[in-house]
């Protein structure tokens, strides 16, 4: 698998080089975006320091917004909220030291108010999971240990019950084996 994440990062590398020639504001976005993803999975399967795919993922956000895609911001939104969880950064509550704009609460809350103006269903469905994956369980010490985290919306299980009923709905069925893996980590 990591070596998949090095085919992916050395593809992207290439892509972003001809995209930023023309000035593709959106295709660069999007290398970026993979750069940051292939870096942060390289580095969760590695269980090294995932602070080198800050910056690929921090140019794919902001690339993303100036580039005015708002069916592809989400996209970014997800994969930094899942950054900033991991380094930290996970609410916006003003009582926590982990609190602030720049958490991965207040990167879900975005992405929600893009898919549901949208209407994005599938990005909604792909909120619920995140929400209750980062949120409903927070694994400690690389693994090791798995604490509650607080929950910043209604509960864990509401957002996998509306995420099945999105799912279902809409027939986003490549979602269901992360679905029930998720059911299964929250809800035993």
């Amino acid at each position: 698998m990591v070596q998949a994440c090095r085919e992916v990062k050395q593809r992207a590398a290439q892509t972003l080089k001809w995209a930023t020639t023309q000035s593709w504001l959106l295709d660069i976005a999007l290398d970026h975006l993979t750069l940051g993803r292939a870096a942060l999975y390289a580095a969760i399967l590695e269980r090294s320091e995932i602070q080198s795919s800050e910056f690929e993922i921090d140019q794919a956000v902001d690339g993303l917004r100036r580039a005015g895609t708002t069916h592809h911001f989400p996209r970014g939104l997800l994969t930094r909220a899942w950054l900033r969880f991991l380094t930290g950064a996970r609410t916006d509550s003003t009582s926590s030291p982990q609190a602030g704009p720049e958490s991965a609460q207040s990167d879900l809350d975005e992405a929600w108010d893009i898919a549901e103006r949208g209407p994005m269903p599938l990005f909604m469905a792909d909120i619920h999971l995140h929400r209750a994956r980062l949120f409903g369980l927070r694994i400690a010490d690389r693994g090791l240990r798995i604490e509650e985290a607080a929950y910043p919306w209604e509960s864990p299980q509401a957002d996998l019950a509306e995420a099945r009923r999105l799912i279902e709905k809409h027939g986003y069925l490549r979602r269901i084996p992360e679905l029930e893996d998720a059911e299964e980590a929250i809800l035993r």
